[in-house]
């Protein structure tokens, strides 16, 4: 088992605004996440954090220089991080906004709050849908859906362990009051939704998901979900171990780093492989067209607020 101290798990802000992920550019990281979300502390060095995003609130021109990938492999490799980093970064948004969840039934006052820092990591979970998915259909297939395949024919998003306190959100089974924020909220996971199916609709357009295709014959060879689970993790580079709230933090910050460099040099749609003109119309509303244009801006706010959270208790009336 990794342990917190073990030199396997790479938890180290990043010290410039140069690319430090993965070894070179575009290289992968190992993920480690606990079994179950933990509570927010603040037990961690919010001062360091707070200096990463001032860093990537003033790039210099350096801090862009190589990234841009230079043939078709270097290509690939750039979409297959965007895949697989962008999915990491999603499971620690998951992770951060299932603690937030965790106190929805706060008094209204404070339910405010957490609605407005529940939306802006739904955001982020949006954007994290569209970066992921940004590569032309024939990179998609080539890439990203033909490995997949080969891990499982019938792989589902279904085996994400961390969507599930998530989903109740989306769903409307969550409830922050009918205030501003609460209604913001509501807006942002109707907007996740569309998403969701814009993306399918962008790159299957069959509308036949891996999913939903042939299953293996053999019904006896079926797995277990636990075991569903575990492979979808491993597909993610992704580890349950022992971990801290604060490693939590800093691998989203380290995976929110390199992604906000990779679009300020590629763009959201790289020119060089753009799929824009494969969106369906559902994407290109304004209200996603917005979220799109405030791509690294979004970014940027959640590494903000993950540095500077500090959990506060929720003030329930007095007993009488």
């Amino acid at each position: 088992m990794v342990m917190h101290s073990s030199p396997a798990l790479v938890t180290q802000l990043p010290q410039e605004d140069l690319w430090e992920y993965g070894g070179h550019a575009y290289g992968l990281e190992p993920l480690a996440l606990p079994a179950r979300w933990l509570p927010r502390t603040t037990s961690f060095d919010r001062a360091s954090i707070a200096v990463c995003h001032d860093r990537l609130r003033n790039l210099s021109p350096a801090a862009l220089r190589d990234l841009r990938p230079v043939g078709d492999d270097e290509i690939d490799r750039m979409f297959w991080f965007r895949w697989i980093t962008g999915h990491q970064a999603t499971f620690l948004l998951w992770q951060v906004l299932a603690a937030i969840l965790d106190d929805a039934e706060a008094p209204a006052s404070y339910a405010e709050k957490l609605a407005a820092q529940a939306r802006l990591l739904v955001c982020g979970y949006t954007l994290m849908l569209i970066y992921s998915s940004s590569p032309t259909r024939e990179i998609y297939n080539r890439v990203i859906r033909g490995p997949m395949a080969r891990q499982h024919v019938n792989l589902s998003g279904a085996w994400a362990r961390d969507y599930l306190p998530v989903r109740q959100l989306v769903r409307g089974k969550v409830s922050f009051g009918s205030g501003v924020e609460a209604d913001a909220l509501r807006r942002e996971c109707e907007l996740n939704e569309i998403v969701h199916q814009g993306i399918a609709d962008k790159v299957v357009p069959s509308g036949v998901s891996l999913l939903q295709g042939p299953k293996p014959a053999g019904g006896r060879w079926r797995m277990h979900r636990d075991t569903l689970l575990w492979l979808y993790d491993g597909i993610f580079l992704t580890s349950r171990t022992v971990v801290s709230y604060e490693q939590v933090v800093i691998q989203l910050v380290r995976r929110l780093h390199a992604i906000v460099l990779d679009v300020m040099v590629n763009g959201l749609y790289p020119s060089f492989a753009s799929s824009r003109h494969e969106e369906p119309p559902s994407l290109q509303i304004g209200e996603l067209m917005g979220r799109k244009q405030e791509f690294t801006d979004t970014l940027l706010e959640i590494v903000r607020f993950v540095g500077a959270l500090v959990p506060e208790e929720p003030q329930h009336p007095a007993a009488s």
